[in-house]
């Protein structure tokens, strides 16, 4: 072969590799980008399948798991057919707490709720107001529902702070409050608006003659449809409270708030229901005499029991091993490491410890609720409201309903009465929950008649890219949006996965001298064949 004719064939294998490597790398682009390329023939994922699902223990994320237990499970995977009109409805509304100026707000999340949920159902909405609503504002929210609308005026004596209390007074506490920082410390309103909602709101006389509500914030937002009537279902299954975010509350804001709760149950003699455990720190797992302080703050019997074997081992070392040279503490670094924590360690204060119970600060975030009116308004929790008005907590600190509402919720209800709307898109402020779509559950979306007709023509229009399904969704064509952090991934939420478990059973008590000697043997034998003291035996 002449030198032109190799070097001809060189070339044209070089052009062929590179069409070949170009046409590879196009295929793969393809491949993996094809949901975004390619044109979806289904854009609702109604004849989406799960074909291949991912390994249990690659589901780290609570978001990513299943939450369907005999205690508390979904209404609903995914969608329904749209309702006709002459299903029954509850005797419930949505209630929005809001001021003229807000109108922006309100109307946005009239807009949302209309668009996902009450289009199809009609329920009434009311407004509630410390001072009238303007007629810009009654004919501003007019426009934007088919829907009944009232508007209500709350009683001064209901908002404002006893008239008992010194104004002198009142300012000096709330005013205290702005000067340590504490968030909403200083604005006066928003005292009021804790108070009034862990209270007065539900004698209202636009709320007192429901069975149920729907508590809607201005400039909320909803990302799923809702083709079930969440009412209905509450009351088909025997719930009282649902709720759809639960996260930590700030401690400055209520600092004595649990201990006023915990006088009610002893003044009362409340035996609380099985929600309690979603609010508190245990530390009652502890048979027997801590008199160093060891174990307080240790929750969990295993722990206990983990700590108690730490506990001789860190007496072997301090008082049995002899000349602790580097090489000791470099071959222990984990007791090592402990007895330098505790030698800087200060010592516990607990202000709101009671009866070895302290408040873990989750509460169920309540601008989102859906609830039974009648478990406000009953003898028992006014009762436990006059309790708290009484002790001045919604000035001199910073009380919220929710924390309130929760701790109530915790004392009255059972875990089987409440409900976790998991299929609910919400958004308020930073904090979003948006779920996965369920897979083979999802229907096109087709707008009320009667929405469709006065709605702006792009509210109203069809949804043409819900989020692809994914395995353990829930959702009706939910969008979430782009790069969110969703709250149900938080530590409070894995409370309540926990204690609605099946198979979850409270632990025994762990008796500290019967550990004590157990672990004190087995230790024992475990060095003598040559164990490490860093060797976990429990």
């Amino acid at each position: 072969m002449s030198f032109n004719k190799l070097r001809a064939f060189l070339l044209r294998s070089r052009k062929s590799n590179t069409v070949l490597l170009s046409t590879l790398f196009i295929f793969l682009v393809i491949l993996l980008f094809k949901d975004h390329l390619l044109p979806n023939n289904d854009p609702y994922w109604i004849n989406f399948k799960i074909t291949n699902p991912p390994k249990k223990e690659s589901l780290t994320e609570l978001s990513q798991q299943k939450l369907d237990t005999k205690i508390d499970s979904p209404f609903q995977y995914g969608c329904a057919a749209v309702p006709n009109g002459d299903q029954p409805r509850a005797n419930a509304a949505f209630i929005m707490l809001c001021r003229n100026s807000e109108l922006e707000g309100v109307i946005a999340s009239i807009k949302s709720m209309e668009r996902h949920f009450n289009q199809w159902y009609n329920y009434p909405w009311i407004f509630l107001n410390n001072e009238e609503f303007s007629p810009e504002f009654k004919y501003a929210v007019g426009n934007h529902t088919n829907a009944k609308v009232s508007f209500g005026k709350i009683a001064m004596e209901d908002w404002d702070f006893p008239s008992d209390i010194p104004e002198a007074e009142l300012n000096e506490w709330i005013e205290s409050q702005g000067d340590r920082e504490l968030l909403y410390g200083n604005l006066k309103s928003y005292h009021k608006m804790c108070r009034f909602y862990s209270g007065k709101f539900y004698l209202h006389p636009l709320v007192n003659q429901l069975d149920w509500y729907w508590r809607v914030e201005p400039n909320v937002e909803f990302y799923c449809d809702l083709t079930y009537d969440p009412f209905i279902e509450m009351e088909k299954r025997g719930k009282k409270y649902g709720f759809n975010v639960m996260i930590y509350d700030l401690y400055y804001s209520i600092p004595g708030l649990f201990r006023h709760v915990q006088n009610f149950i002893k003044k009362h003699e409340i035996k609380v229901k099985s929600s309690w455990k979603l609010f508190v720190l245990n530390s009652k797992w502890l048979d027997g005499e801590d008199e160093l302080g060891v174990y307080d703050g240790i929750h969990n019997s295993h722990e206990l029991v983990v700590e108690i074997q730490d506990q001789i081992y860190l007496q072997k070392f301090i008082h049995e091993v002899k000349g602790k040279t580097e090489d000791v503490f470099t071959k222990n670094p984990y007791l090592t490491r402990r007895i330098l924590q505790k030698s800087k360690q200060m010592p516990k204060l607990h202000e709101d410890r009671t009866n070895n119970e302290d408040y873990n600060l989750c509460h169920f975030w309540s601008n989102f609720e859906i609830a039974r009116v009648d478990l406000f308004t009953s003898p028992e929790y006014q009762q436990f409201y006059q309790h708290l008005e009484s002790a001045g907590g919604f000035y001199k600190e910073r009380w919220g309903d929710a924390p309130v509402h929760s701790l109530a919720i915790g004392m009255f209800l059972d875990l089987n009465e409440v409900h976790y709307f998991r299929d609910i898109g919400y958004r308020h402020e930073i904090f979003a929950h948006c779920p996965a779509n369920a897979p083979e559950h999802q229907l096109e979306y087709v707008a009320n008649a009667n929405y469709a007709a006065f709605a702006d023509p792009q509210e109203a229009a069809v949804v043409v890219s819900p989020d692809k399904p994914r395995y353990n969704g829930v959702g009706c064509r939910c969008k979430c949006p782009k790069g969110y952090n969703d709250i149900e991934d938080s530590e409070c939420m894995k409370k309540w996965q926990m204690y609605t478990q099946d198979d979850y059973k409270d632990p025994e008590p762990v008796n500290l001298e019967s550990w004590k000697k157990r672990l004190t043997r087995k230790i024992k034998h475990h060095l003598i064949a040559g164990g490490s003291m860093e060797e976990d035996l429990v």
